[in-house]
């Protein structure tokens, strides 16, 4: 028994000495500790510091990209800018040189842009066409971008009134609008109506009661007006050219007489003219002129009454009112179903007198059963109308392929509870041609268009 107790007692001291540490061991434990935590220290500030650098790297990212996608948006700011002193060019001075004319370091969203008209693209032709080349930079992020920018001309339009007061323009049921249509005033519905391109109108919309009229391209309100040029611009342009090597130009007539002009005559591609009384009486010999050898540009400088068939691509403008006395077609057409395709016919008929500067087509037997008319025709002064169209009945259609613009009017029929009484009923057709092929020196809206672009990379950093 005493054996065994001593046993225990001294088994408990070995189990108690074996659990006190000596001092060299203890120091040891603790540099092991002290190189764990240090470890642990120094992957936490690794760890830190490569969230920063990765941080710090992605704000340099962040604001490189911001800056770039400025930078594009700045040199696009350059490009409209550059559109719209172009259109405006256009109306001011149209015999002006643009190229090389540029807008240097103009600020802009935080950077600025440098945009010059560095070339023409106009391939020789009479068209207005220009590339324009932007540069934007913000912070040093430099974006360039290129554009080809084609003057635009009233030929786009297949119904066009100037006129925001007194224009009366009334889309009734049955009528057909498949081009753009655009009015300084409102537009006013009565029935059924088909729109198939954007209508864009300086007011605002008047739709009579139970009247449903399709919009395919919708419709704009309140939209900036539009001005058509003036008599000054007109003579400094078409007249200009027909003075021009290859133009024609016939002199002023004395009071009362006019020109008698047949498209056509002797054969296809010939204009014939004539002077005339005004009892219908021609006097003196007549004039030709050969569309083949021509610019496309001819100018009357007196009224003129006009008819035939065009062979080639004209544009006629008049100092005083325009007759048309019987159809106006193009050669390569059919008719009633308007151009054939691959026609390179196409005509303008510019009514730019002052006071007497309208189109009007003549009451006669001729035109009392039906009229047609391919071409784009415009009255500077006042109105397209249908002479005496308030009285008598109902002339057939007026059916025209290509489109009419006019600073006040259009009167084509009268009407009594929305139905035709007396004048045409009307049957327009747009010529998608007339946008890209408008006629000779066809007067300009005053816009440019953006015909091509891309974007190039800039010298400094290609080279």
């Amino acid at each position: 028994m005493l054996n065994i107790t001593a046993r225990r007692r001294r088994s408990h001291r070995e189990r108690t000495r074996s659990s006190v540490l000596t001092p060299s061991e203890s120091r040891s434990n603790r540099g092991f500790a002290l190189v764990g935590v240090m470890g642990i220290t120094t992957a936490v500030l690794l760890v830190g510091m490569a969230i920063f650098i990765l941080g710090y790297s992605e704000s340099d990212i962040v604001d490189y990209a911001v800056d770039d996608a400025r930078a594009f948006y700045v040199a696009e700011g350059g490009l409209e800018r550059t559109r719209g002193w172009l259109g405006e060019l256009a109306t001011v001075d149209p015999g002006a040189n643009p190229v090389g004319r540029a807008f240097a370091d103009q600020r802009l969203g935080g950077g600025t842009y440098t945009a010059t008209v560095v070339n023409d693209a106009s391939g020789g032709g009479w068209i207005g066409a220009y590339d324009v080349v932007s540069t934007g930079e913000v912070d040093g992020v430099v974006r360039q971008v290129k554009s080809t920018m084609v003057a635009e001309t009233f030929a786009r339009y297949q119904w066009f009134i100037e006129s925001a007061g007194g224009g009366y323009s009334w889309f009734r049921t049955g009528e057909r609008f498949e081009g753009p249509v655009h009015i300084n005033g409102s537009i006013m519905i009565d029935g059924d109506p088909w729109f198939g391109n954007l209508v864009r109108a300086g007011g605002g919309i008047t739709l009579t009661a139970g009247s449903n009229p399709t919009f395919e391209r919708g419709y704009e309100l309140n939209v900036e007006q539009l001005e058509l040029p003036s008599q000054t611009c007109i003579r400094a342009t078409l007249r200009a050219e027909a003075l021009a090597p290859g133009g024609h130009l016939a002199p002023v007539l004395p009071n009362k007489r006019y020109y008698t002009v047949e498209l056509g005559k002797p054969s296809a591609g010939y204009i014939w003219y004539r002077e005339t009384k005004e009892t219908g009486q021609m006097v003196g010999a007549p004039a030709t002129i050969d569309l083949s050898v021509s610019n496309g540009a001819v100018w009357f400088d007196a009224p003129i009454e006009i008819s035939g068939v065009v062979d080639g691509e004209l544009t006629i403008g008049v100092d005083g009112d325009i007759i048309i006395t019987d159809d106006i077609l193009y050669f390569d057409s059919s008719p009633g179903s308007g151009p054939n395709p691959g026609c390179d016919d196409v005509l303008g008929l510019v009514a730019a007198g002052h006071p007497d500067g309208d189109i009007i087509i003549e009451r006669n037997s001729a035109n009392d059963n039906d009229c047609e008319i391919h071409g784009v025709l415009m009255a500077l002064q006042k109105n397209i109308e249908a002479e005496d169209y308030q009285h008598g009945g109902v002339r057939g259609d007026l059916i025209v392929w290509g489109g009419m613009v006019v600073d006040y009017a259009i009167h084509i029929a009268e009407y009594r509870e929305g139905v035709v009484s007396s004048g045409y009923l009307r049957d327009f057709h747009y010529d998608p041609r007339l946008f890209t092929m408008p006629p000779p020196y066809f007067p300009y809206t005053g816009t440019y268009i953006v015909a091509g672009w891309e974007e190039v990379v800039p010298p400094q950093i290609e080279s």
